[in-house]
């Protein structure tokens, strides 16, 4: 299929438009709704809609506040028709179909709607036409070209279409779900023997361990009957060697009893010398610490001497200091007045100069604020600017213009007086010998004196020139109107007045910002009274007699006495503070010195006391004697203590005790090993009854003759499902082989075209349904889902490329573009470019956009304009 040329009739924003397709590529540009998508609308509708429809999307084609119906005519070839065919919509509704070759017809309404259905059919895939269409938005998508015969053809003859071997397929398909579901899993009868062969075995197993138990059973009571008749001996020889252990560790007893109480006179002895070394220990300590507290006394009468003495001198100090800083500021009060003094005198001086030059000031001011107050009101009274008087003058043309173009378009009477008889036109006389030239553009008489009146009468001027020309005298008195002149004239005298009260009010704006400077307005009224106030009274002349340097030079020496005085007063203040801290200080040393003497006295009293009353109690003397005696005492129960000591390990009692404890639990071991025995052979005489009642050797056969039994059957199921699955992956393996070289031409014409844009490292995947599955890129594989939007567009319509390189020519379809290519950045448009160009030569191609320059290296390509 070609298309030759559209034409869109009231149809959207379209009054009437033709465009004309090249056989490669045509690149239709105009700027937003100017009307492009309306063509690729047009020719979906044209082929889908009836003249009678009233959808939605038919109505909206209607031009807006237009009462007409949106019209399209398309002139096409498909196969061996070459075809015109029309249709209108919503008012006065048409569709006519012109064949143009092999053989001419002329069809109307649904007749010629439905032959032209028809044609398509026989001659183009219309899945092929919606594939290769792709509407503003919708570049992102993949075609649908599963379905495509056209492209099927042309597969199979580039390739190789797969045979046809379902019902093989379905007959392998059957016999492969009875021994497995689609996922592969077993099922059936084979599922139903792999699950009970575990169950089967488990059961064999835990007969066959029991069965062994049971062996185990019958070994274990033998070893414990054995072990039950040895512990019996064992135990009555340890009863005696326990018999034997007791009587020797009772005949030691005495000895142990012996030996306590020597231990126990030994150790009442070494406390009582402990108790007299601490009492004498304690009175030598007493009696250094009343030497301690005398020699501390004294010391502290001498410290709270000395401190006294120095508290007395800060005293006086402090005293001196007071005076010295109460002269000091006496001396800082009379210098502050003289400064005071000084420094009103020089703001007088300094506030009545100021008044002077404020007043000059402001009386600047005010006469520049006078004259741009009568310029505003000079300007406020003219409207007229010298814009509107440009204005004015383009409209004073714009009738001059119409009014000339309505004189050259009216008849014109060229007259010539040939005689003496006057003549005359429109009140015009005709000299004679000269021909005179008038425009018929009103009702015009010529007179011919004595002889003829005669009246012509214009013609039916054209109305777009009277329209033209109305509009111009209207626009002009609308004008004239607002400015509230007659004339052009009076308009630019008003113009100029007002420019001149412009120019002034700059002046007096111009010189008000330099006298007022970075002041304030407001500001310089208020700094006036304020310098009137503090200059006073003219008349009041004290001490303005001194001139303000004298003034300055006074101030700055008052102030200088006032830093003077101010810097003493501080350093005889400072020095007052450090005396006072002094003396402070001095009075918290001599108060804790005090103190400390108090307390050492106190101290030395109390340990006197105590030393006093502990002397008549017991005596230095007596302390000593009773320390000796008790040192005495200790020493001879010592001895004894070692004595019996010495008697009491001869008999080695810790072996005996050993012996005697280890008898014991032998004993105690061995009664409770011939227990533990005898309950485990009776336990095990009953388990063992209880298992042959059993006949678990009876059951075990049976679950060995039931295993062999399933495990057969398994394994001939096994054998015929892993027969018909390996027919089955066979026979898809092939079928997939198949399929790969069908889409082979497919995918290498995908790869061909993207290899422009993504370089020679590129190859894709093809699904079946002929859609592109993932992206490979310098051995890395993206999905096509993951991949980034422009790279998504750019390989879906690589995609319809492809699709229409592969299908003829003559079968084929123009491959329609609208907006697309908006997700690609300089670099990948520029390889796109190249690659339509390529399919331009053996496809045709529509491109329809918004920015040709997205489209302007495209070899071989035509640009239509619109709007």
């Amino acid at each position: 299929m070609r298309l030759h040329s559209i034409r869109l009739i009231d149809y959207r924003a379209i009054s009437d438009a033709t465009v004309d397709f090249s056989s490669g590529v045509t690149i239709v540009e105009g700027p937003n709704e100017v009307g492009k998508s309306s063509i690729h609308q047009a020719i979906t509708q044209l082929r889908e809609d009836k003249d009678s429809s009233r959808k939605a999307s038919v109505k909206d084609t209607q031009p807006v506040g237009s009462d007409v119906g949106p019209q399209v005519e398309l002139h096409l070839s498909t196969g061996d028709y070459e075809l015109r065919y029309s249709k209108r919509w919503i008012k006065q509704p048409f569709t006519e179909l012109s064949v143009l070759k092999p053989v001419p017809e002329q069809l109307s309404g649904s007749e010629a709607h439905e032959r032209f259905l028809a044609i398509l059919d026989e001659t183009v895939d219309v899945d092929l036409l919606d594939a290769l269409d792709v509407a503003q938005g919708r570049s992102l998508d993949q075609a649908s070209l599963a379905e495509i015969k056209a492209l099927h053809g042309a597969l199979g003859e580039a390739g190789e279409e797969p045979a046809d071997h379902d019902a093989f397929l379905d007959r392998v398909e059957t016999e492969y779900l009875r021994f497995f579901t689609a996922k592969g899993k077993e099922t059936g009868e084979l599922r139903r023997l792999t699950e009970e062969l575990p169950g089967a075995e488990e059961q064999h197993r835990e007969l066959k361990a029991r069965s062994a138990d049971m062996d185990g059973l019958v070994d274990r009571h033998a070893r414990a009957a054995e072990r039950l008749t040895n512990g019996r001996t064992q135990l009555a020889s340890a009863v005696t060697e326990r018999e034997e252990a007791e009587q020797a560790v009772q005949s030691v007893s005495g000895l142990k009893a012996e030996l306590d109480r020597a231990l126990e006179r030994a150790g009442v002895a070494q406390r009582e010398r402990q108790r007299a070394e601490e009492a004498r220990d304690r009175r030598q300590a007493l009696i250094t610490e009343v030497t301690t507290a005398e020699e501390s006394v004294k010391t502290a009468d001498d410290a709270l001497k000395t401190v006294t003495t120095a508290q007395q001198e800060e005293d006086s100090s402090l005293a001196e200091a007071q005076k010295g800083l109460e002269a000091k500021q006496a001396a800082l009060l009379t210098a502050q007045v003289e400064a005071k003094t000084a420094a009103a005198d020089l703001a007088r001086a300094r506030a009545r100069r100021e008044v002077d030059t404020l007043r000059k000031r402001l009386a600047d001011i005010r006469d520049q604020e006078r004259r741009a107050a009568e310029a505003k009101a000079t300007i406020g009274s003219i409207t007229v600017t010298a814009k509107d008087v440009e204005k004015l003058g383009g409209l004073f043309t714009e009738l001059r213009i119409a009014q000339n173009a309505k004189t050259a378009a009216a008849a014109q009477i060229v007259a010539r007086r040939l005689g003496d008889t006057a003549v005359s036109i429109d009140g015009t006389d005709v000299p004679k010998g000269s021909a005179e030239e008038f425009a018929v553009t009103s009702d015009l008489q010529i007179l011919v004196d004595s002889v003829v009146d005669i009246t012509v009468r214009p013609g039916q001027s054209p109305a777009e020139l009277d329209r033209a020309l109305d509009s111009a005298q209207t626009f002009l008195d609308a004008e004239l109107d607002r400015l509230g002149v007659t004339s052009l004239e009076q308009a630019r005298e008003r113009s100029e007045v007002r420019t001149d009260a412009e120019a002034v009010l700059a002046e007096a704006s111009s010189t008000l910002r330099v006298l007022i400077g970075d002041d304030d307005r407001d500001g310089l009224d208020a700094a006036l009274t304020r310098a009137e106030h503090v200059a006073g009274d003219p008349a009041d002349t004290t001490g303005t007699a001194a001139s303000i340097d004298d003034l300055e030079a006074l101030v700055e020496s008052t102030s200088a006495a006032v830093d003077d005085a101010t810097a003493q007063v501080e350093t005889a203040r400072t020095v007052l503070e450090r005396i006072r801290t002094d003396r402070d200080e001095a009075r918290v040393s001599a108060v804790r010195a005090q103190s400390t003497r108090e307390q050492a006295a106190t101290t030395l009293q109390n340990l006197s006391t105590r030393l006093s009353m502990d002397r008549e109690a017991n005596s230095d003397e007596s302390l000593d004697e009773a320390l000796t005696a008790a040192t005495a005492t200790q020493t001879q129960a010592e001895d004894e203590a070692a004595a019996a000591r010495s008697a009491y390990e001869a008999a080695d009692p810790e072996t005996l005790e050993m012996r005697l404890q280890n008898a014991l639990q032998l004993v105690d071991s061995k009664q409770k090993q011939q227990e533990k025995d005898r309950q485990e052979v009776d336990q095990l005489s009953a388990l063992i009854d209880d298992r042959a009642a059993e006949g678990i050797y009876d059951k075990l056969k049976a679950a060995e003759q039931n295993v062999e039994s399933i495990r057969s059957k398994q394994a001939r199921m096994q054998r015929q499902a892993n027969a018909i699955r390996l027919l089955r992956d066979t026979v898809l393996a092939h079928k997939e082989e198949a399929q790969r070289r069908y889409v082979a031409p497919f995918k290498e014409a995908i790869e061909k075209l993207g290899r422009v844009i993504f370089g020679q490292g590129l190859s894709v995947e093809i699904s079946e349904n002929l859609e592109i599955v993932s992206r490979t890129l310098d051995g890395r594989t993206v999905a096509f889902d993951a991949l980034s939007g422009g790279t998504k567009e750019q390989l879906a319509l690589i995609g319809r490329l492809a699709v229409a390189t592969l299908v003829d020519a003559e079968a084929g379809a123009p491959v329609i573009l609208d907006d697309a290519f908006g997700f690609s950045d300089e670099q990948r448009l520029s390889a796109l470019n190249v690659i339509l160009g390529n399919v331009g030569r053996t496809a045709q191609v529509i491109l329809l956009t918004c920015q040709p320059d997205r489209f302007a290296s495209i070899g071989g390509a035509e640009t239509v304009s619109l709007g």
